[in-house]
């Protein structure tokens, strides 16, 4: 009787192991999917709330499922259930990483919040079911053995919580800084398909037989996943040539980063022209240079602008890096730079492929919002340039963060900030009116209407008096100005303070960006989740 305990509990205990295993999975996959799913239907709040809804279904539906299918199953029945469950998550998990290049980029032509929960359907739906399965299952063959108080239940469901935060943190810190997410969930698959197989080596009660077609079929799923993965190359062009002017685009580097996966792809029609490099953020154009060098995208407008209004040059502060556009170009006119970027694979890219030298230059790997804390009075002039996803980060729009930028500038600095245009007045004047809680005078400059199906809005901060006129004067004396340069800065006006009474700036204790830039987000990602399919694949 007693070496009978002892084999029933050493068999609970082994699947035990298999439990926190496969909870790691389950919190590790929400976090890939969320990645996944940001360059197709982006970040916003509504999309977060899809992703987290969508995994709570799923596990309710899996914990339900389990419950009774293990209802009158025998000891061996249910032991084959605990190791066909992750293999089966392992197959549909390699068959979604293969489905998904292909199928998001369809739905990204409907409503974005409808997509983002089919999406989460098919990343999730299958693989959580079956997983979150497999806690009832063992509860149920613990309780074939003990049927006295919950028969293990809290101990089961202890420790596949505790797998998930394990999950989590591998997932943060080693997976995504060194695997694109693309081959992150084949790998989880592999080694879902493995693992049982390995198992079921062990549980002598179970038939010969079933014990072979565990590892024959967990083997087969594994060698499935590594098909695909020795095979990516191909499979890529595959999705390049699937969509117009994708065989143009060619990808030179991906840098995988907790910050969001960075892309640098070039760009050539295939006749004599040196072609363009584009820097992409979670499927986000954020900088685009032609073969010279030469700025084509939002820095083209900036620089104007500040050449307009801080001519004269000294101490620059500059929150974001990018591809190092706009440091590199102050530090040309004779700035003293000093830059803030979060994200360390950033100085990489720009470094290897925009010819960013950050030599004479101060480089602070650290969040902008710690910095200008820190800075009292050091700099003349601040840009902030920050973007993350698929628009600025809303702890970095509050009135606190703008008191402290403005407690960095020396008497007489100017900030400049970029921004995606809201497009909604009232969002736009709720954004004013906590920049000018900071900030006794404010000067807007936007893109005219129709320019890019992206627009930006940039506004000119400073604690002394800012007009239009050396905009004006700037826009009609420099024929060399590009057009659209030309006519982001004849649209310069200051603000009229009337426009703002009675609107609350926004702070820390109650911010509420997040969801008032929630419809911005999904218009800006609409256009860009038409690039070639292959770009998209982070």
């Amino acid at each position: 009787m007693e070496r009978m305990e002892k084999m029933t509990a050493g068999r609970v205990r082994r699947y035990e192991a298999l439990i926190f295993f496969t909870g790691a999975v389950t919190l590790s996959l929400e976090v890939l999917a969320s990645r996944i799913m940001t360059p197709y239907f982006g970040v916003s709040l509504y999309i977060w709330a899809g992703i987290l809804s969508i995994t709570l279904v799923f596990l309710a539906w899996g914990y339900r499922l389990g419950g009774r299918i293990s209802l009158g199953r025998s000891p061996v029945a249910l032991q084959v259930l605990l190791l066909v469950a992750p293999i089966t998550a392992a197959l549909f998990l390699i068959l979604a990483a293969f489905l998904y290049p292909l199928l998001f980029p369809l739905l990204t032509g409907i409503n974005l919040i409808l997509a983002s929960f089919l999406g989460s359907t098919v990343l999730l739906a299958v693989p959580l079911v079956v997983l979150s399965a497999m806690n009832p299952l063992l509860i149920a063959l613990a309780r074939k053995d003990h049927a006295e108080g919950d028969a293990g239940a809290g101990r089961v469901f202890f420790i596949s919580t505790i797998g998930s935060v394990a999950g989590v943190i591998l997932t943060a810190f080693v997976m995504i800084p060194n695997l694109s997410n693309w081959r992150g969930v084949i790998w989880m698959g592999i080694l879902l398909g493995l693992l049982p197989g390995l198992m079921a080596w062990g549980p002598r009660e179970l038939p010969r037989r079933e014990r072979l077609r565990l590892i024959c079929l967990g083997v087969a799923v594994a060698l499935l996943g590594m098909g695909l993965q020795a095979g990516q190359r191909q499979y890529f062009k595959f999705l390049a040539l699937a969509t117009p002017q994708g065989s143009n685009f060619r990808v030179l580097a991906e840098y995988p980063s907790v910050f969001g996966n960075i892309k640098v792809a070039a760009w050539q029609d295939g006749g004599d022209d040196a072609g363009e490099l584009f820097y992409l953020q979670d499927g986000i154009i954020q900088n685009h240079v032609s073969a010279a060098g030469e700025a084509l995208d939002h820095t083209a407008e900036l620089l104007p602008i500040l050449r307009t209004y801080a001519p004269s040059p000294g101490h620059a502060l500059v929150l974001g890096l990018g591809a190092g556009i706009i440091p590199q170009a102050l530090k040309r006119q004779g700035w003293q730079v000093t830059v803030v970027e979060i994200n360390p694979q950033s100085l990489r890219a720009a470094r290897e492929f925009f010819g960013f030298n950050p030599q004479g230059m101060k480089i602070f790997q650290e969040d902008a919002r710690t910095l200008v804390r820190r800075w009292k009075g050091a700099f003349d002039l601040a840009v902030v340039d920050l973007f993350q996803g698929d628009a600025t980060p809303d702890y970095l729009l509050t009135q606190e963060f703008f008191r402290d930028l403005r407690n960095s500038l020396r008497p007489g600095g100017l900030a400049a900030i970029n921004f995606f245009d809201p497009e909604d007045e009232a969002v736009s004047r709720r954004l004013l009116a906590t920049l000018a809680e900071a900030f006794p005078y404010l000067l807007e400059l936007r893109s005219p209407s129709g320019a890019d199906p992206v627009e930006n809005l940039y506004i000119l901060a400073a604690g002394y008096p800012l007009t239009s006129d050396p905009a004006v004067n700037a826009a009609r004396g420099d024929p060399d100005l590009p057009g659209k340069a030309r006519g982001i800065l004849l649209t310069a006006r200051p603000l009229n303070r009337e426009l703002l009474a009675g609107i609350p700036p926004v702070s820390d204790s109650h911010n509420i960006f997040s969801l008032l830039l929630a419809g911005s987000h999904l218009r800006y990602r609409s256009q860009f989740n038409r690039l070639p399919w292959h770009l998209l694949v982070n």
